[in-house]
This record gives C-alpha cells, structure tokens and sequence, in this order.
C-alpha cells in the first residue's frame, strides 16, 4: 500500500509539474529612450504586475543613453523587489546600456548583452560639472568641489553595493563610474560583468534554461521549453506623457504656446490660434512635473521676449535685439536642469527657434504695435476731427452729415444751414462740432 501512495503522489506531482510547465509564461517589457519618471512608472509597475500574475521570469529589453537618477533608482528598486527573477537584455545589436543603464544592467538578477552591445559611461554628470568642466581645479568654488566629490562618492558606493548584491566585478564598477569607462559586449562578459551574451531572444532563451537564481533566499531554475511571451506595454496616457518628456518636444510646445496665444492677443476672436497656444502651454506645463526644468532659463527665454518686444517701441539701435537673442540663447541651454544627452536641446533647434521668435515678433507684434499707434478710424471714435456738414440751422443742437451719416450735433456757435463743421469732441451719441472754414487746413 505503501508504494501504491508513493506512486500517486509521484503522478499528481508530475501532472502538477505538466500543468506547470503547460501555463510557462515570461514578461517582456521595453526600457528605450531616456530613463525619466513615465517609463519608471511603467517598469515598477509592469514588475509588480508580472508577479502577482505568477509569471516565471521578466526580461527588460534596454536601449538607453541614460537618464534621471532619480528614476533610475525607482528601476532598481522595483527590480531588487520582485518576487521573479529580473532580466536585462541590452538588446537590439547597437544598443546601448550607458550611464543609469548601466546601474540598471548590475541590479538585474541575469545580466545579458547583444553582440554590438555597449555598457558603461556611469560617471555621474550634474550641472556644476557643465559649468566649470572649462576651469581649472583651482578655479572651482569649494562648494562646486565638495557637491561633485559627495555625488562622485555615493555613486560609486551605490554601483559597489549592486555588483557585491549579484556577485559583478566590483572593480569594473567603480572605474565605471569614477573613469567613466565603457566596454563592449565581450569584454562585459569577459569581465564577469554580464553573465549571457545572446544573438536575439530566442538565443537568450535557450541559455536562460535551466538556470538558477536566488530570490529571497529560495532558489530558482528557470525552464523556458515552450516558454511563452507576455508583453508588458505603455496605455496611451503613459505613451503621451513619454512622448511630451522630450526636451525637444517640449521645448516645440512652449515656443507654439507663445505664437498661438500671441496670434490671439493680435486678432481677438480668430480662436484657433489661441486654443492651439492653450493646448501646448497646457502640455508645457504638464512637463513640468515630468522633467527637471530651470526656470532659471524659462526666466531668461522670458526676458528675451520682452527685449524683443521692446526692440520695436524703444530706439536702442540693435542692443535689445542682441540682448534678446543672447538670453534666449542661454536660457534655452539650461532651461532643463540636466546637461545628459538626452535631455539637452541641440543648439540647431535653438537657432532654429529663434529665427521663429524674431520672425514672429518682428511681422507679427509689430502690426500690433503699429495698429495701435494709428489713429483709430472706426466707429464714434474715428469721428473725431472728421469734416460735416449741417443739415438745418441751429444754435444749440441739431442735425449735422458726417462720413454719409446724420448725428445729433452741439455747438456753442451758431451755425447755419450747410455750414461745414469740424466734431471736435463725442458726448454719447451726440456731437461736439464747431464752425470750419477753408482757413483752417
């Protein structure tokens, strides 16, 4: 009877590990582009959700030039969290794992790289860096010095303690950060920095089989026969908000946002323009939140408006406009508080963008301005000084024809009939006019 039981339990226990085997699904999800809070989000999020649904495993296909540091922790932490083992893959060929990649590439539980594939360049960069990286040591302020010394030291600290976590070179690691160095797929692999290097996912599959990683102490063997994919993707809100934290993009939007709601003040009532230039300081806003902007810089682009502006009304014989054009040019460098690669406007977009401004404030705010200077020639207003004609005899008031229209006239002259009058003033609807001769041009 004894070894009737034992049979059982060996059956349910293969058909258990059949059933197992039958439902064997992995997650997949996209890191590409520069590591901001959207795509932290979805990365956190698309974690938790792959092991509350009881996937085997997660693989995190990266393509990064780097990004927020503050986003890049969120990453870490959601992958030293999970439940199931974490895989980044630094894939297609050509890709590239750099600066917050590279963290992210050492807290994985399984490090793996495509042939073509780069990693590295972890040094980490902050806007005291941009501004005296053409100084000498001696030159820097000591506050500049100690800042960046407190950066360099806690990030090395903090690449250290992922590489001692999963058992990396920690030599690597730190020349990684303080030298900034880079190395290729192989010398990754070669360096015990990566642990697969793999073709494409299929490759990566058949080398993940079988093997073991500890989660929270327990080990894991990965089975990845018949394996099937769960793709992990952004909802349209969070593809949007990705889209919207480029600088670039962001910057298009708030130079948009200027024209459209300038358009509007111009002409009242064309509306287009207007809700256009809404729309985009709206979604200029919302970046905001996302991205690490100086307003420092948004003060400077600000100001170049109004030196521009002022150009018009105010005989400076070029400085304003100079002036103008240096502070946009300046305010656009550092309107995002981050000198990373992805997250800096090229300069041809700026250049690009100020020829716009200046066009748009030369053509545009100058009819505005020079509307305004005229003398207005509509309506009870543009009546004034005008030349008319009486229509009967009156000492007080009566009828007067001006610009083919009858008023109701006042005077303190008399005035006969067919006299020419000049309106030398409006009360309401009626006229303040006065005898006017040929003398009198």
């Amino acid at each position: 009877m004894n070894r009737i039981k034992i049979l059982i339990m060996l059956f349910f226990l293969s058909a258990i590990t059949q059933i197992s085997y039958a439902d064997n699904r992995y997650a997949v999800i996209k890191l590409e582009g520069t590591v901001n809070p959207i795509i932290a989000e979805h990365i956190v999020t698309s974690i938790k959700k792959a092991g509350e649904q009881n996937l085997q495993f997660i693989v995190v296909q990266m393509d990064t030039p780097g990004g927020l540091m503050t986003s890049m922790q969120e990453i870490i932490k959601g992958i030293m969290s999970s439940k199931i083992p974490v895989v980044v893959y630094t894939y297609p060929r050509g890709a590239q794992a750099a600066s917050a990649g590279g963290y992210i590439m050492l807290s994985s539980n399984i490090a793996a790289m495509a042939p073509g594939t780069r990693i590295g360049a972890m040094h980490p960069v902050n806007i005291l860096d941009q501004f005296s990286k053409k100084k000498d040591d001696e030159q820097k302020s000591d506050t500049g010095n100690i800042m960046n010394k407190k950066l360099l030291n806690d990030s090395i600290a903090y690449a250290r303690s992922l590489a001692q976590k999963r058992n990396r070179n920690e030599n690597w690691a730190v020349r990684a950060v303080r030298d900034a160095i880079s190395s290729t797929y192989a010398e990754a692999l070669r360096e015990n920095v990566i642990d697969i290097v793999a073709e494409d996912m299929a490759d990566l599959l058949r080398k993940l089989h079988n093997r073991k990683v500890i989660i929270d102490g327990s080990s894991i063997t990965l089975n990845t026969t018949g394996a099937a994919q769960v793709v992990f993707e952004m909802d349209w809100k969070q593809r949007f908000l990705n889209f919207v934290a480029d600088p670039q993009i962001v910057f298009f939007f708030f130079i948009i946002a200027i024209i459209g709601i300038g358009m509007e003040f111009k002409s009242p009532g064309m509306i287009i323009p207007g809700t256009i230039g809404a729309v985009s300081f709206f979604i200029f806003l919302m970046a905001v939140r996302i991205l690490p902007i100086n307003f420092a810089g948004l003060a400077l682009i600000i100001l170049a408006i109004i030196l521009f502006i002022l150009e018009l009304k105010i005989t400076s014989y070029g400085l304003l406009t100079v002036g103008g054009i240096l502070s946009f040019l300046v305010g656009s460098m550092i309107l995002f508080d981050s000198p990373l690669p992805g997250f800096r406007i090229p300069i041809t977009t700026i250049l690009a963008m100020v020829l716009c401004i200046l066009a748009f404030v030369f053509v545009v705010v100058r009819a505005v301005i020079k509307v305004h200077q005229n003398r207005v020639v509509t309506g009870s207003e543009g009546l004034m000084g005008d030349i008319g004609v009486a229509i009967d005899d009156f000492g007080e008031t009566g009828k007067v024809a001006v610009h083919g229209e009858i008023w109701t006239a006042r005077s303190n002259e008399i005035i006969k009939k067919s006299d020419s009058v000049q309106v030398t003033g409006i009360s309401g609807m009626i006229l303040e006019v006065k005898k006017y001769t040929d003398s009198q041009h």
